[in-house]
């Protein structure tokens, strides 16, 4: 992976995760104590994939563990089952996750789960033994499970919805690679199919999707271009997306349905977007289309009056994505390292390097940064990164009250976990759990 190398200091929490320290202009770091952990006032729940391949809920304390799944085992009688992609709902905290058997044949039977409000109780909505659910997205007002599915030994891609409480799912659309954002009224979805139209002219495409009272699909006429997921205002009323006039690349600004309000911003290669929940920012990341990182520069929009539109640009460089704090007022980003542990005049290799992920935090008004952390993630976190927009529509690694996050990492040579990692700086991270992803609920 061509990423770009910096040398980091060596102060380790653990014996991989890296915590921001006096040495890099931040301030000292004080060790968070167990007591204040059981002290501070908890907020949401984390959903995260146990080492035994089952999913469990947890405050961001160690306490109100719950399992909800109990039957993941390797193989027995040829069969192997675990679960994964658990996904929170914006309403109810309800939980959605994916269950999967795998025979000694390879094939697999796939089935979506959802629970009840709190996380409590769970309920097949959806299986299947020829297509296999690989990400979900709740619909905001949290009456379906919308769901990427790939069709065993086919490359064909489809988006379908599955009831939350049960009943018949339904194929709304397919396309090859596929992105989508639910409006706020959960009866529209903004599409993008097929990629850019410049490498792929006669199916790539961008359209609505209206699903009441029946399902009907409008093109926009815009040539989509190198991006991935498009998304809507807070208030549902705009839509963020990419297009082209010519040759020309364009970050637009497009009212509920698609229509033309403004060109936002003119960018090479490509293009990643969110609009911040609330506080009328959004922030977007353009990246050299040729670097297999994709890595890039960060920049803030002010789209408080969406009419003037207002950049606001950052010194952050080689981020490879972000999430915003639910309160609007913070961005977390991460940039890519690699930690030499080489000695004097000895070759790097795989084996005395390290990849790890540094944690700033930025604030979009001012865009001002912060470096707070830095950590080896484990496999499944960094597998997001390459679709990190899209996750951004469906999941955070955010407390709901916008002052901690939740890290996936390598905390040493055989076990991965969950690190609690404070957004002000002035605490160190502290170990949660064993796990190997984990996302924080929304309420």
């Amino acid at each position: 992976m061509p990423i770009k190398k910096h040398l980091l200091s060596p102060l380790i929490l653990g014996s991989l995760l890296i915590a921001a320290c006096g040495s890099i202009g931040q301030g000292i770091q004080v060790p968070q104590s167990p007591m204040l952990a059981a002290l501070e006032r908890k907020s949401g729940l984390i959903a995260y994939l146990g080492p035994d391949g089952n999913v469990y809920t947890i405050n961001q304390a160690g306490g109100k563990l719950n399992m909800i799944t109990e039957d993941a085992h390797a193989a027995e009688g040829g069969v192997r089952r675990f679960y994964d992609h658990p996904t929170w709902s914006l309403e109810d905290n309800k939980l959605a996750f994916v269950g999967f058997e795998v025979r000694e044949d390879g094939t697999t039977t796939a089935s979506i789960f959802a629970t009840d409000k709190k996380a409590e109780g769970s309920r097949e909505i959806y299986s299947s033994d020829a297509h296999v659910p690989f990400y979900l997205y709740w619909s905001p007002d949290g009456q379906w499970v919308s769901f990427l599915s790939s069709t065993q030994g086919t490359s064909t891609m489809a988006m379908q919805i599955a009831p939350a409480e049960g009943g018949e799912s339904s194929v709304l659309d397919t396309g090859r690679p596929y992105y989508w954002a639910w409006s706020p009224r959960s009866t529209e979805v903004m599409a993008h199919a097929g990629g850019s139209a410049a490498i792929n002219p006669s199916g790539a495409r961008l359209s609505l999707l209206q699903l009441e009272p029946v399902v009907r699909e409008t093109g926009l006429g815009i040539r989509p271009t190198n991006f991935q997921a498009p998304v809507y205002s807070p208030d549902g009323e705009y839509v963020l997306l990419a297009g082209a006039t010519g040759s020309q690349q364009h970050l637009i600004l497009t009212d509920s349905e698609g229509r033309l309000q403004s060109i936002l911003a003119d960018y090479e290669g490509s293009i990643a977007f969110d609009w911040a929940p609330k506080g009328g920012f959004a922030a977007y990341l353009t990246a050299d289309i040729n670097s297999q990182a994709r890595v890039g520069d960060l920049t803030f929009l002010d789209l408080r009056k969406p009419e003037e539109p207002e950049l606001i640009s950052t010194v952050a460089e080689d981020v490879m994505g972000f999430f915003w704090a639910p309160d609007g007022k913070k961005l977390a980003f991460f940039v890519p390292v690699i930690l030499s542990e080489a000695a004097e005049g000895e070759e790097q290799t795989a084996e005395n390097t390290r990849f790890l992920l540094e944690l700033h935090i930025a604030e979009p008004k001012s865009g001002d940064t912060e470096r707070i952390a830095a950590f080896q993630p484990t496999s499944t976190f960094l597998g997001i990164f390459p679709f990190f927009d899209q996750y951004q529509r469906s999941a955070t690694i955010w407390s709901p009250d916008s002052r901690y996050l939740v890290v996936s990492a390598v905390a040493n040579e055989s076990m991965q976990g969950l690190f609690i990692v404070p957004a002000s700086g002035d605490f160190e991270p502290r170990f949660l759990t064993e796990g190997r992803l984990g996302f924080w609920s929304w309420d």
